[in-house]
């Protein structure tokens, strides 16, 4: 793994307040990085010999590998836990409670070599360190680089009986390989991109996913009181996907009908949208990408705009116009003062510039995804996943060995996205 450029722990002098928030959702996934999370693995991905990144002392006390894993490397081995001081304001009561001795043994899953997939295997690392190294835990960290022989292979070789927990792979084709592998020794892993079908005990799935948000955010229109809804569909796959799930929540939950249209070329939406207000549309759910809204929005005023987070993957400074459009996404975006959340924040890079994570919303959600991941992996501990969580990505439920996630509903007001409702 190729050294960070930035520190894993948070720093004490972060962001607070209307700056972090700032920070963390505006300067430039859940559509674009679950596109990206899809791709299958390269075959001929090089292998390189993981270093380890250049971190505070205290994060970074090595710790011997497990033999005959030469693909693995120490991470992090953060300072043991003085058993007699109290726990830390906010800790989790199973990593609270674990004591030196009794280390958690944690391996990384996740593509940091790989071409593809490398920022967003970064970002998800990231926030899980920021949880293990800011955790006053003897918990140790493996990072395992996929090798040429793929996934089955690597986790073969990293994870033995002495690893209590794993968080990854990454993408669908990886999740779905590892899933169907007959493994030697597997141990409680928690698989990053949404399988399809219930994993087999000891797997567990915790994937962000599109169609939560279409469900949630068709929720809210339906809640607005919305008469006449329209669901406004983009081209391209992901689109179709959230439109599918839209018009399928809308006609689950109200008696009043709901119609579906596929924007035409861009000389058509002036057009397209004069007819709209013809008809008494007073709410489109728009299934599509950011850069498609934003030009988009002008033609439709009057006319209330709900979307997924599909939409919000570039900076907030795309989002003028934006103004009263209500969108789903996670609650570390649009709620990130959260007490859960404190302490978690991207670190600045040590030439003081904003870490990627804190000015991409699709990285953003992947660092998000990392830190439930850790959360959760010290919740548990040497037990059971918790049934249910408040996690960063929204509030988590598990229902056969898969987190289902309700997302936060926020609105943009003056490029800024602000939580509504309770």
């Amino acid at each position: 793994m190729a050294a960070r450029n930035y520190p894993l722990t948070p720093l004490a002098t972060r962001p607070s307040g209307a700056g972090r928030r700032h920070l963390l959702r505006g300067v430039a996934w859940l559509g674009a990085a679950l596109a990206t999370l899809a791709v299958a693995q390269p075959a001929t991905t090089p292998a390189a010999t993981p270093t380890a990144p250049a971190t505070t002392p205290a994060a970074t006390r090595p710790g011997p590998a497990p033999a005959a894993r030469p693909e693995a490397s120490i991470l992090a081995q953060p300072p043991a836990k003085d058993p007699t001081a109290p726990a830390a304001a906010g800790s989790d009561s199973a990593a609270a409670t674990t004591q030196p001795g009794n280390a958690l043994r944690v391996v990384l899953l996740l593509p940091t070599e790989q071409v593809l997939l490398r920022r967003a295997a970064g970002s998800v690392r990231d926030g899980a360190m920021a949880v293990f190294g800011g955790r006053k835990q003897d918990v140790v960290v493996i990072d395992c680089a996929y090798p040429v022989d793929g996934v089955v292979a690597t986790y073969s070789r990293c994870v033995d009986d002495s690893v209590d927990w794993v968080i990854g792979p990454l993408s669908r084709a990886d999740v779905t390989a590892l899933a169907a592998a007959k493994l030697p020794v597997v141990r409680p892993t928690l698989m990053l991109s949404p399988l399809g079908a219930s994993p087999p005990t000891p797997l567990a799935v915790l994937a962000p996913d599109l169609e939560s948000e279409a469900e949630a955010i068709t929720q809210q229109a339906g809640e607005d009181a919305c008469r006449k809804p329209l669901v406004v569909e983009a081209a391209g796959p992901i689109a179709n996907r959230v439109a599918v799930a839209m018009h399928a929540a809308w006609r689950e939950r109200n008696a009043i009908a709901i119609q579906q249209t596929r924007l035409g070329s861009r000389e058509s939406w002036r057009r397209a949208a004069d007819g709209w207000r013809q008809e008494h549309v007073d709410c489109v759910l728009f299934a599509g990408g950011g850069a498609v809204l934003t030009e988009l929005r002008p033609y439709l005023r009057n006319i209330a705009v709900y979307a997924t987070s599909a939409a919000y993957e570039t900076s907030l400074e795309r989002t003028v116009d934006w103004t009263g459009v209500r969108i789903a996404d996670a609650p570390w975006l649009i709620d990130a003062e959260r007490a859960e959340f404190a302490g978690f924040a991207p670190a600045p890079t040590q030439t003081g510039t904003p870490d990627a994570a804190a000015v991409s919303p699709t990285l953003a959600r992947l660092y998000a995804l990392g830190v439930d991941a850790a959360r959760l992996s010290l919740v548990a501990g040497r037990e059971a996943l918790p049934t249910a969580f408040d996690g960063a990505i929204g509030r988590l439920t598990l229902r056969d060995s898969q987190y289902r996630r309700t997302p936060m509903v926020g609105e943009f007001r003056e490029r800024s996205l602000v939580r509504i409702g309770p």
